[in-house]
């Protein structure tokens, strides 16, 4: 399978921009000048990496999924959303440290808006990430006539953010140099852990946001 996911730095430039307010038109100026500063130092940073595994769903229970091996994963709508799986793919995306370690340096000097900017560029980034490595794996099933679900991360909708270390049995979080630490955080913080199901063609109908499947609907990196 190819999993060689890329960055769309159009697309990050848009989200940044719409969540930022940022105008293309003479206003805010300085705003505009620094988050087109962090857009071309960010692409420079980010070092994308990631990882798949693939591993067969033992039994689905109404408030658990069993995968092969022992592992559980204790989550009422994790278990409703995968419903007819036959499989559970795990992965985890990064863009690494540099960016993060740059964002940091720059609130430590006083240069609070780049630091910011920068910041969210890295969390759009990895976002961009794991939209596109989704896509990879889906044409890849959907070749072999299967469909596959959104992402769904620990932490989100009733998955407890403790179950990333379960998770961390599904997937090997090392092979992207990404650890977790005693708090379940995963260091580089610009990664993302998820599980998707796999299924006959038809079972998963694909959906145009990620945040279709979400509840929280505060979210500032809500799309449509």
């Amino acid at each position: 399978m190819n999993t060689d996911a890329a960055i769309d730095w159009g697309w990050v430039k848009n989200e940044l921009g719409r969540i930022e307010n940022i105008s293309s038109s003479g206003q805010n100026s300085e705003l505009r000048r620094t988050a087109e500063a962090c857009l071309k130092n960010g692409a420079g940073l980010c070092e994308p990496k990631s990882v798949w595994a693939e591993k067969r769903i033992a039994s689905i229970k109404k408030d658990c999924v069993e995968i092969e091996g022992g592992v559980k994963l204790s989550s009422a709508f994790l278990a409703s959303y995968l419903k007819g799986a036959r499989s559970i793919g795990a992965f985890v995306v990064t863009i690494g440290k540099a960016l993060e370690d740059e964002a940091s340096r720059l609130m430590a000097e006083g240069e609070t808006l780049g630091g910011y900017l920068l910041d969210r560029t890295g969390s759009l980034a990895v976002e961009s990430l794991a939209e596109d490595f989704e896509k990879r794996v889906r044409r890849d099933f959907k070749r072999r006539q299967l469909s596959i679900s959104r992402r769904l991360s620990p932490g989100y909708c009733d998955w407890p953010i403790e179950e990333q270390f379960r998770l961390k049995k599904l997937v090997d979080f090392s092979k992207t140099g990404v650890r977790l630490t005693d708090s379940c955080m995963m260091v580089p913080k610009k990664s993302i852990s998820a599980v998707a199901g796999i299924g006959p063609a038809g079972l998963f109908t694909e959906v145009k946001s990620q945040c279709a499947i979400c509840d929280k609907f505060e979210c500032s990196y809500r799309r449509p």
